[in-house]
């Protein structure tokens, strides 16, 4: 069999399994409760311009780059070493099935589970931002669905690429959440330190220490998500990325933005551009599962 007999089956079992439904309910919370709590005035949204659906994007912009994540690792991790684990891979690679029919079958199937839970938790979310009389721009709001699938399929297959390379799902899911760890907790403080001593061993000029900084954040496909959908947001790749850093204080902040624009001349280099961090986030994506790939098709099962 292919990969698409793969995918559909994987797809059908966690429809069975009710894990399908379980993670619609749960991104319909995640994304159409707070629009359901500022269509009904608990949460208030203030804006100059008049309150649009852009300052709702501002407010789910680091809770999506939180979750999704996770969830898609929850999904993905065990997607082949539980099939390991319990003997029946084997039987399904008697059959006419291949490994890497296995691998990107499971890459696609997971990635339709999470995908079409996020459209139902997003579209529900529109309704309620549309019920509260927000402004709607579509287009901003589109960019931000395609974004968060993005986001989820990138962590589907980090997941599955590292449950092909690994014998247990205990590994699987212990590699699996230090990268988590390490690109939502320790990334941002590793790329400042990593500028830090740039500038302070190298002796590289302020404009070359904000650079390193700004590219190794983008690196990170949690902070690429976010740097892309603040480009939707403030209609500026410059003002998205500039952004990225953050001082001890507002003031300090507004500093460090004002040093950075500087550093890159107040124009966003090609490096940096929405089309790059694109694909840097890709290459979370492809790389893991090619690695995945590699390891799975020379393991003695």
């Amino acid at each position: 069999m292919t990969w698409q007999a793969v995918a559909s089956k994987d797809f059908q079992d966690a429809s069975r399994s009710r894990w399908l439904w379980v993670l619609t309910v749960l991104f319909i919370a995640i994304f159409a409760g707070p629009a359901l709590l500022i269509a009904g005035g608990v949460i208030g949204l203030s804006s100059e311009g008049g309150v649009t659906t852009d300052d709702y994007l501002s407010l789910m912009r680091q809770g999506s780059s939180i979750i999704v994540p996770l969830i898609s690792i929850v999904v993905a991790y065990a997607s082949i070493t539980r099939e390991r684990e319990s003997g029946t891979l084997k039987l399904l690679l008697s059959l006419p099935h291949s490994r890497d029919a296995m691998v990107f079958g499971k890459v696609i199937g997971r990635a339709a589970v999470v995908g079409l839970a996020i459209l139902v938790g997003v579209v529900v979310s529109a309704v309620a931002l549309v019920g509260a009389g927000l402004e709607f721009r579509i287009v901003n709001y589109l960019a931000f669905v395609l974004l968060t699938l993005l986001l989820g399929v990138v962590f589907v297959g980090l997941a599955t690429g590292i449950s092909a390379s690994v014998s247990t799902s205990r590994r699987a899911m212990g590699l699996a959440m230090s990268i988590y760890i390490s690109f939502v907790v320790l990334w941002n403080a590793f790329a400042n330190q990593v500028g830090g001593l740039l500038k302070d061993t190298v002796g590289v000029s302020t404009a070359t220490q904000f650079k390193a900084i700004m590219f190794l954040k983008l690196l990170n496909p949690t902070a690429a998500y976010k740097s892309l959908l603040g480009s939707v947001i403030f209609d500026s790749a410059l003002n998205a990325r500039v952004r990225m850093f953050s001082g001890s204080s507002a003031i300090e902040t507004v500093g460090r933005w004002q040093t950075a624009a500087k550093a890159i001349n107040e124009t966003v280099p090609l490096w940096a551009s929405d089309l790059f961090v694109v694909v840097y986030m890709l290459v979370w994506l492809f790389v893991p599962v090619a690695i995945g790939y590699f390891l799975f098709q020379k393991a003695d099962l």
